[in-house]
């Protein structure tokens, strides 16, 4: 994932993983993504030093065809998956 700087007009590398629905913070201090394959996981970057955090693994969790992640806007995070009813659940998260 990778990042331009208007100011300096180049682009950075933000975090060295194949991301998937990246999500500006409210603040833009960090983005939030989803990673796939054999250890899925929900992750932020720090955009001012690119300090990488995973927040939580979503390897046990049966997820959608096409899984999505996002933030809500209080900046909870939000997951689809599929469990093969229509449910809503609610993931309290306490970050540092």
């Amino acid at each position: 994932m990778v990042i331009f700087d208007y100011r300096t007009q180049k682009w950075s590398e933000l975090a060295r993983a194949l991301v998937g629905s990246p999500n500006w913070s409210r603040d833009s201090k960090y983005v939030y993504f989803d990673v796939g394959g054999n250890n899925p996981g929900f992750y932020r970057v720090r955009v001012g030093d690119r300090k990488l955090e995973r927040l939580a693994s979503l390897k046990h969790l049966r997820l959608a065809p096409v899984w999505w992640t996002g933030l809500s806007p209080d900046g909870s995070p939000l997951i689809l998956r599929d469990v093969g009813i229509e449910e809503i659940y609610a993931l309290d998260v306490q970050l540092l």
